[in-house]
């Protein structure tokens, strides 16, 4: 009976990383041990702070990376969960040193995965076309799963040898929550993507965009109103400057900037050379209208 619920961590990790689950104990070490160099591997390719200002500019190549590496370190913080619930199991009738080093180990794991895509969550958040409600979902039921194991952990008898077990806290404040209520505070049409949440998620993040849109009033009153710009000396018997005629806009785009990001997403139904000079970038939804050097001007709703 004891190899029941052992049996069932083992198909969860081959659910993690898409293998069939070892089906007999004799396996379960060699398992830890693949699930646990898999969450170091995303944790050493972890964005540096160069790599993280890049995504903050909405460098298109940062980007796209650093939204592969978040997903590698969403996996990561489910492999850890998955590490610690395996050991505990196997830890029920084997005393071995290297099981409790792994559960430990396994906690520190999890914590730096957690923190780190916290970081690369908020850099994201803050990029054009960077991070969406739903890039944001696994890692919130990541921490909700890890959160259940620690209290599930906390609950278990003593393994062999008399030794108890003690759950690992969380790191705080809740990770991706901020990141949650800057991206809708920046697109309020995201709003209605917090329904799809869990409801206590949905509610702390509604909670933090109240703060997030009071802070911006508070920084708007705090902020100097500009002085006015000194009238220039006029200038005596100085001709005016002869008009100059205005160059014709370009009837290239450039598939650069916002157009680039729109582009990547999805194909637009037409792209269309405007009278004004901008182009228009057709979609179901909504038209974007960009410069030629692919710069967006306005979104048009339809």
């Amino acid at each position: 009976m004891r190899r029941f619920p052992f049996a069932v961590l083992l198909a969860a990790a081959g659910c993690i990383h898409g293998s069939p689950a070892p089906q007999r104990d004799s396996n379960a070490l060699r398992a830890i041990a693949q699930q646990e160099r898999w969450a170091q591997d995303a944790l050493s390719r972890r964005p540096d702070r160069t790599e993280l200002q890049a995504i903050r500019s909405s460098d298109f190549t940062a980007v796209g990376r650093g939204r592969g590496e978040l997903k590698r370190l969403l996996q990561a913080i489910d492999r850890a969960t998955w590490i610690r619930n395996t050991a505990a199991e196997l830890m029920l009738d084997d005393a071995d040193p290297q099981l409790a080093a792994t559960f430990d180990r396994a906690a520190r794991m999890r914590a730096d995965a957690i923190l780190a895509a916290d970081e690369l969550a908020s850099a994201l958040a803050e990029a054009k076309g960077g991070l969406t409600i739903g890039d944001l979902r696994p890692g919130l039921e990541a921490v909700r799963k890890a959160q259940a194991s620690e209290d599930r952990i906390a609950r278990l008898t003593a393994r062999a040898g008399g030794r108890r077990l003690a759950p690992a806290a969380l790191p705080v404040p809740r990770p991706f929550l901020a990141s949650a209520a800057r991206l809708v505070a920046a697109n309020p049409e995201l709003t209605r993507e917090l329904d799809r949440l869990a409801p206590d998620d949905a509610a702390q993040i509604r909670a933090r965009l109240a703060d997030v849109n009071r802070e911006k009033e508070e920084a708007k009153r705090a902020a100097p109103a500009a002085a006015p710009s000194p009238a220039p000396p006029a200038a005596d018997e100085v001709p005016p400057p002869e008009p100059k005629e205005a160059e014709a806009p370009s009837p290239t785009l450039t598939v650069a900037n916002d157009a680039a990001v729109l582009i990547s997403k999805r194909i637009p139904r037409s792209i269309t050379l405007r009278e004004d000079g901008l182009f228009e970038l057709s979609y179901d939804d909504a038209d974007y209208l960009v410069d030629p050097q692919g710069k967006l001007v306005r979104k048009e709703a339809k």
